[in-house]
């Protein structure tokens, strides 16, 4: 296990905290007709597009930390951690999503048959990658099993397989390139999460089991060729997200550089590496509540008598951002101090 990885945890969640407050502060101003300047569309789109590297590095991270566990252990032994790991993925989740539909509801009027929520659970709304985090966990075992065998293999398997799901979820870039069979390759559920990120959880399997071989890889001049690659697609992600360019496949292709020059980093080159160490032993409850705080903020400021601030959207992502990280952050700290881990890992994980 690498030392800088609990501050990856910290760097994933501040990137969705910003995505989804940019996303979320421009949605919100755009539904009550407030006029956003363009200059700050082309500062925050940009930050926003920052975003595509989270999910990959917490499916990644997630990964990486169950072969941790699994050290040493027989394919049955391995099958013993998925009950716990299940319970403080699934639980947490069931309760901050029934959260989130009661916040929308009673914020928007937003709601659903006991079936139509029963179906977003399922789905991961608003949560779409916790349905793939739980496939990957009950799979893992057998994934470890056969990256300790054939790892190069397992790895191009999901490079191809991902690559496929694309290729049939985007007939309009892709046309009829497939026959009609292939359909039932793309599984109900979590076909578009696989098609985004399918590869990064195997990706953290092959590299907890490989990591000095990787790392050798990763050298000084390699990370500096990676990350170089790395930069060049993100800016083209983000041209093509501010609609100067047209390159919708390179937000998919582009998180798998920029985790392997992550990964490639040491703990002492991350900038307040203490900051994300502490947020990133809190990512997956600062996850599960951001969407909620945000909505809540953002409702406030329109009731509240500062409509207008909405109208400097810098200053409206900073405050937001700042505070979904530090009053869930400082509420997190409290309950486990006071009421004990176990009560604790049932609410966050």
């Amino acid at each position: 296990m690498s030392r800088h990885f609990p501050a990856l945890r910290g760097v994933a969640i501040l990137l969705v905290v910003i995505n989804h407050s940019i996303t979320l502060g421009l949605q919100f101003a755009r539904n009550q007709g407030i006029f956003v300047p363009s200059w700050q569309k082309y500062l925050l789109i940009p930050i926003k597009e920052v975003g595509i590297f989270a999910v990959p590095l917490f499916l990644f991270l997630a990964a990486s930390y169950f072969v941790y566990a699994a050290q040493g252990k027989s394919l049955k032994e391995m099958f013993g951690l998925i009950p716990k790991n299940f319970l403080y993925i699934a639980v947490p989740y069931l309760i901050w999503s029934l959260v989130f539909y009661l916040v929308v509801f009673l914020i928007f009027g937003e709601s659903n048959s006991v079936i139509g929520y029963a179906k977003s659970l399922l789905v991961g709304y608003p949560n779409n990658f916790i349905p793939l985090l739980i496939f990957f966990t009950f799979f893992a075992p057998i994934l470890i099993w056969l990256s300790r065998r054939l790892p190069l293999l397992i790895f191009g398997f999901f490079v191809a397989y991902q690559a496929l799901l694309v290729v049939l979820l985007r007939p309009d870039l892709f046309g009829n390139l497939l026959p009609a069979w292939t359909a039932v390759l793309a599984p109900p559920i979590i076909r578009l999460p696989l098609a985004l990120w399918g590869v990064f959880y195997p990706l953290g399997i092959i590299y907890g089991l490989y990591s000095d071989k990787i790392k050798k890889f990763l050298s000084p001049k390699n990370s500096t060729i990676i990350f170089l690659i790395s930069l060049s697609m993100f800016a083209l992600s983000a041209s093509t997200q501010l609609g100067f360019t047209n390159f919708p496949l390179v937000e998919i292709i582009t998180p798998l550089f920029g985790l392997m020059w992550l990964i490639s980093l040491k703990r002492e080159q991350i900038p307040f590496v203490r900051f994300f160490e502490r947020i990133g032993k809190r990512s997956y409850g600062l996850y599960l509540t951001n969407l909620i705080i945000l909505n809540i903020l953002l409702f406030l400021i329109l009731r509240s008598g500062l409509r207008q601030f909405m109208a400097f959207q810098p200053l409206i992502v900073l405050l937001i951002a700042s505070a979904t990280i530090l009053i869930p952050l400082v509420c997190m700290e409290w309950i486990e101090k006071n009421r004990g881990r176990s009560t604790y890992r049932l609410l966050f994980g």
